[in-house]
């Protein structure tokens, strides 16, 4: 499906007839709210669990996976790029953005969910009445993830030299460090940073308030090729966190020609 997105948008943007545009350097900010997708976390242990008085042994390799539930985030973007005569943007972008957990859910071992069983088959302590169950601990879902990004794109353009209002198409490949801290319940269960290469589509409208200053608005859907691989504090395991985001921003860019 990820390649289907990069073959589909790099058809577009072929598919459509060349109009002469302005062309030069141009510098960009944005800014607006990032609505990253639910991840649907999978890993496994990295060496045995011993057993308990309570709870038996977990085997190295035994399968870890839960849901992550997030809030809506913000994202700050910085652009640098170079528009062409024929409608093309070529395009270097940096961004930042954060959202926090909302819950988690469905913790499962081994292919069991394990919500409803007493905390302490996590922790090894001892089984207790009072103590809360898995799912109480995780639902709480203190904790956030970043993402910090390095991509190229290419934009078209859409109109003439003369249009006031220009819609536009991209897409972008570059690489994607993602920060993640899970702590729910104030339980130190993650707190790692992996990177990974990704790819974005974008789409959007810019409007020409005067000559080299253009105000737009933009959607983007970002996604990593691999998932983030993060290790576990609470565990000895290991856990792949989705990191698929959804970016509405709005921004400035001031173009300079030749």
């Amino acid at each position: 499906m990820k390649k289907l997105y990069a073959t589909v948008a790099a058809s577009a943007l072929l598919a459509i007839p060349a109009a002469a545009q302005a062309e030069g350097t141009y510098i960009g900010f944005s800014g607006g709210i990032a609505l990253p997708s639910d991840s649907d976390n999978s890993g496994e242990t990295t060496a045995t669990i011993p057993a308990t008085a309570d709870f038996g042994e977990i085997p190295a390799g035994t399968s870890v996976d839960w849901t992550t539930e997030f809030d809506n985030g913000f994202e700050a973007s910085g652009q640098v790029g170079y528009a062409l005569e024929n409608g093309l943007r070529l395009e270097a972008q940096v961004f930042y953005n954060e959202y926090d957990v909302d819950t988690h859910f469905g913790l499962a071992a081994g292919g069991t969910v394990i919500d409803s069983v007493d905390v302490a088959i996590l922790t090894r302590g001892s089984a207790d009445p009072a103590n809360p169950t898995v799912g109480a601990v995780i639902a709480d879902g203190q904790g956030d993830v970043s993402n910090t990004g390095i991509f190229a794109n290419i934009y078209y353009d859409i109109g003439g030299e003369d249009a006031t209002i220009k819609p536009y198409v991209g897409g972008g490949l570059g690489y994607q460090w993602t920060d993640v801290n899970f702590q729910p319940s104030g339980v130190d269960v993650a707190d790692d940073s992996d990177g990974s290469f990704g790819y974005q589509l974008m789409a959007g409208a810019s409007y020409e308030v005067s000559d080299g200053f253009d105000i737009f608005a933009q959607y983007t859907y970002r996604d990593t090729f691999d998932d983030p691989r993060i290790e576990l504090n609470l565990l000895p395991a290991n856990l792949e966190v989705e990191s698929q985001q959804s970016i509405i921003t709005a921004g400035v860019r001031f173009t300079f020609g030749d």
